[in-house]
């Protein structure tokens, strides 16, 4: 019998991770949940939607298992959601399309998303709540750590580390053995030569630092 699961947010990102949930994994589905201030509405994909706030009385963690389904737009809003459903109780589940390639050897935590063609090398491991779009790369020896976005076609390479919080446009990647450090961001088509700065966004093939970003964090519109 699949677990069943709700899914926190109702965003874009959320239909998409619900389609990916229900057609490619032993996942069921069963309602999504917001927080009480945002609700507008209570079907979302012919599911409920209720007060997050409700949670633990309506799909207690005992029973059901969470996904947090929350992108890039604001990259520090990714660890509050993760932490609030933490908080809770409740077991996140990660999200692998049965189109990527994973080795055995991979060390994995919560609320993951490797979506296809995705291929990860050997003696990789990832944080909690890092999102992997379609078509990247991970090479060997990579340590990844938490709340982090990669979009199309990034590639990380080997025996580097990847700090919390970043964000990694697409086909924007780095050489080996260098690390990124907590909420960089990458501009699509980025490639980075050398390890970089906290709080500071690149641009550019070699790289160069454009901007920072210490206050808000990364916010991308």
């Amino acid at each position: 019998m699949p677990e069943k699961i709700v899914i926190y947010g109702v965003s874009a990102f959320a239909e998409m991770m619900y389609h990916n949930f229900t057609r490619y994994s032993e996942y069921r589905v069963v309602a999504f949940c917001v927080d009480q201030e945002y609700m507008q509405e209570s079907s979302f994909c012919h599911l409920p939607v209720v007060a997050f706030e409700e949670m633990a009385e309506l799909y207690p963690a005992k029973d059901y298992k969470m996904f947090v389904a929350i992108g890039f737009s604001r990259m520090r809003n990714r660890a509050l959601m993760f932490d609030k459903a933490k908080a809770k109780g409740y077991q996140l589940v990660n999200y692998i399309s049965p189109q990527a390639i994973i080795r055995e050897d991979l060390v994995m935590g919560e609320n993951n998303v490797i979506q296809s063609s995705t291929d990860i090398d050997i003696f990789v491991s990832i944080g909690n709540n890092n999102v992997f779009w379609t078509g990247c790369i991970l090479g060997h020896n990579l340590v990844v750590g938490n709340h982090n976005y990669v979009s199309g076609r990034g590639g990380l390479g080997g025996n580097c580390v990847i700090g919390d919080a970043c964000f990694i446009g697409n086909a924007a990647g780095m050489v080996n053995n260098i690390n990124i450090a907590d909420e960089t961001y990458l501009v699509a088509g980025t490639v980075i030569v050398r390890s970089t700065e906290e709080s500071c966004q690149y641009h550019g093939n070699p790289s160069k630092r454009v901007a920072r970003h210490a206050d808000a964090g990364i916010v991308i519109t």
